[in-house]
C-alpha cells in the first residue's frame, strides 16, 4: 500500500494520471532545449531520460534545502518497499542519498548552463554511477528482489515501472545508459 500512495505521488511530477494540462516548463528547463534535441538517442532512452530530468527538476527547483530531504526521503522510502533495508542499512542509505543529491545538483545546474551535449553525457555518467553505488549497498537477497521488482513492473504496471524510472534504472535500462552515454 504504501508504494503505491509514493508512486500516486510521483505519477504528477512525471505528467503521468493527470487530466489537466500542464503549462509547458521554461525553454531552460526542457530537456531538448539543452541537449542537441536529443538526436541519435534511442527511442527508450530518450523516453526515460525525459523522465528522469522531469523529476530531478522537480527536487532542484524546491527552496533551500527541500529538494535534499524530498530526494533523500523518497529515495529511501522506494528502497525500503522494494527491498526492504535493515535499520543498520538506514543511516548508510540516508547518507549515500544526500551525497548524491548533492552532486547531482551541481552537475544538473551545470548541465543546464552549459547546455551541450559533452554535459549531458557527463550528467548522464553521474547517475549510472549514482546507481551502481547504490545497487552495491544493498545485499545480494535485495539486489535479486530489485532486479525482479522491475521485471514485474515492466511486464504488468507500465505506469508504475515508469515512476521508479525516474530515480532508478532497471538492468535492461542501465545496460542501455551505459552503452549510450560513455
Amino acid at each position: 500500500m504504501k508504494n503505491v500512495i509514493l508512486i500516486v505521488l510521483l505519477l504528477p511530477l512525471l505528467g503521468l494520471g493527470q487530466t489537466k494540462k500542464k503549462k509547458a516548463a521554461p525553454k531552460k528547463a526542457t530537456s531538448e532545449a539543452h541537449h542537441g534535441g536529443m538526436q541519435g538517442l534511442p527511442p527508450e532512452i530518450e523516453r526515460t531520460l525525459k523522465i528522469k530530468l522531469a523529476v530531478i527538476q522537480h527536487f532542484v527547483s524546491q527552496p533551500g534545502d527541500k529538494g535534499e530531504e524530498l530526494f533523500w526521503q523518497t529515495k529511501g522510502k522506494l528502497t525500503y518497499g522494494i527491498v526492504n533495508y535493515t535499520e543498520e542499512q538506514n543511516p548508510k542509505f540516508k547518507e549515500l542519498f544526500i551525497a548524491q543529491y548533492k552532486t547531482m545538483y551541481q552537475e544538473y545546474i551545470l548541465m543546464l548552463s552549459q547546455g551541450d551535449v559533452k554535459a549531458t553525457n557527463r550528467f548522464m555518467q553521474l547517475l549510472i554511477k549514482q546507481e551502481l553505488e547504490y545497487r552495491n549497498l544493498l545485499t545480494p537477497e535485495q539486489l535479486k528482489k530489485y532486479q525482479e521488482a522491475f521485471v514485474t513492473m515492466e511486464a504488468t504496471n507500465k505506469q508504475m515501472y515508469d515512476s521508479y524510472l525516474g530515480l532508478f534504472f532497471s538492468d535492461t535500462l542501465l545496460a542501455e545508459y551505459q552503452k549510450g552515454f560513455r
